[in-house]
């Protein structure tokens, strides 16, 4: 995620000399500045003087009066703020002059920039929500960042089933069930450039931003102004509440992704600084709503958070289905067919005689009653098989074509639904990917690889 003296510092040193003097009059004053000024010690007759004579940009909604009252401001400097006119636009400026004042303002909008620049690291915990293709699944997540390039995100899922992944500049890895892998490259380009986009890293290295305005754009009913924000290796488009100066909206598309759209919202105050404690995040179609419960500035983090897996991690790929066959078929093996037959019935003698003294004389006659009867048999054995074919996209810029055959019924080869992701490890046999089952436990099955395709040709 995410002035007065240092911040004005800050954004002058972002400039060309000849830019600086000629943009020293035009000094434009916050609902930051005002609340400095007074925790200086300032006089309320000094201050609505300064209001005077300076360009405002004033958030006056009824929240922000309450913040300055909380913060010690004075009616009459209240009412100098509330009776000010707002900075008009520097004749001859160009858009992206404009738009650096613009992304100024938003970025004051935080809070004091001397304590911005002085974070070192957050830790968020709360709960996640992600609405996949095949249903939701929710969990308790953890997310640190320790700036200005280390990553940490836990995730415990409601089935009990848990993942982790680190990210530091001299290793990663993901362990997900069994599997300890390094992250796919993937995962490396969504942790990097949401380290890019936290709103503290991009106060901390403001004069790495430069942006241009892109006109308007209507969210809900409000009708916000677009910034179209670049840092190298990467554009945003922000939505911003003119009203407010508070961001409402963050879209990105990294390379290697699809777009990326987060609104922000439940605003608060943590430690002095005004950042969201909720968003609503929808990539690749899949939205997912994360609530941080607990936010803490500087926490003491402990050594082993950042330390490489006592196992060596193995290199992996995320898969991506795109479409999913399970087609069946019978296979016969051994025997055939086989006939037998067998020769029944009897036979029936009758006979006729006449005896004379010690001579008979007859006749005998057979009458045969016999028939053949056969029967025919099938010893084949028949297996029924399922095959699972899957087409997917990988993190390794291919597209396969994966599959197992289903022969048994306690086979591992389950077929993989569309929409969904999976982690898999390239080996000699095809790609050996992990799931789980609804109890989640962790089952892994090898799909060969049938056919491949880049997706860069």
């Amino acid at each position: 995620m995410r002035f007065p003296k240092l911040f004005l510092l800050l954004f002058l040193c972002s400039l060309p000399l000849g830019s600086v003097i000629a943009q020293e009059p035009q000094r434009i004053l916050t609902n930051t500045d005002i609340i400095n000024i007074a925790k200086s010690g300032v006089g309320e007759q000094t201050i609505v003087l300064m209001i005077q004579k300076a360009s405002t940009k004033f958030d006056t909604s009824a929240e922000a009066v309450i913040e300055l009252k909380k913060a010690g401001v004075s009616d009459a400097v209240l009412n100098a703020m509330l009776t000010s006119s707002p900075a008009a636009v520097v004749p001859g400026s160009g858009p992206q002059q404009e738009c650096a004042q613009a992304l100024d303002r938003v970025l004051a909008s935080f809070g004091n920039s001397e304590q911005i620049m002085a974070v070192h690291s957050i830790r968020e915990s709360g709960n996640e929500v992600v609405h996949g293709a095949s249903g939701d699944s929710s969990g308790d997540v953890e997310i640190v960042t320790a700036f200005p390039s280390n990553f940490y995100f836990s995730l415990k899922q409601s089935t009990g089933l848990s993942t982790t992944a680190v990210l530091t500049p001299e290793f990663n890895y993901l362990t997900s069930g069994k599997m300890t892998s390094t992250l796919p490259a993937s995962l490396i380009q969504t942790f990097q450039t949401g380290l890019k986009w936290g709103l503290i890293y991009i106060v901390q290295h403001r004069n790495e931003y430069s942006c241009v305005l892109e006109g308007a754009e209507q969210i809900g009913n409000l009708n916000t102004v677009k910034l179209k924000v670049s840092v190298q290796g990467g554009e945003g488009m922000w939505n911003v509440d003119p009203a407010t100066d508070r961001l409402l909206r963050i879209s990105v598309t990294s390379p290697v992704s699809e777009r990326s759209v987060r609104d922000f919202s439940n605003w608060q105050r943590v430690d002095g600084l005004y950042l969201p404690l909720a968003w609503h995040t929808v990539k690749n179609n899949i939205a997912t709503d994360v609530h941080i419960k607990d936010y803490e500035l500087n926490p003491a983090l402990a050594a082993s958070l950042f330390q490489p897996p006592a196992d060596q991690p193995t290199a992996s790929v995320e898969l991506k289905i795109l479409q999913s066959e399970s087609v069946p078929y019978v296979v016969q093996t051994n025997g055939g067919i086989s006939t037998a037959c067998n020769i029944s019935g009897s036979t029936n003698t009758s006979i006729s005689s006449s005896t004379f003294g010690n001579t008979t004389f007859g006749t005998a006659t057979s009458t045969p009653n016999l028939q053949m009867n056969c029967k025919s048999s099938d010893n084949s054995i028949r297996w029924t098989h399922v095959l699972n074919a899957m087409f997917v996209q990988a993190s390794d810029g291919n597209a396969y074509i994966i599959a197992c055959d289903r022969a048994w019924l306690w086979s591992k080869c389950t077929p993989l639904n569309a929409g969904d992701k999976f982690f898999a490890r390239r080996t000699d046999k095809g790609f050996l990917v992990q799931s789980f089952n609804s109890k989640s436990k962790e089952q892994e099955a090898t799909y060969s690889i049938l056919q491949s395709k880049s997706l860069h040709e």
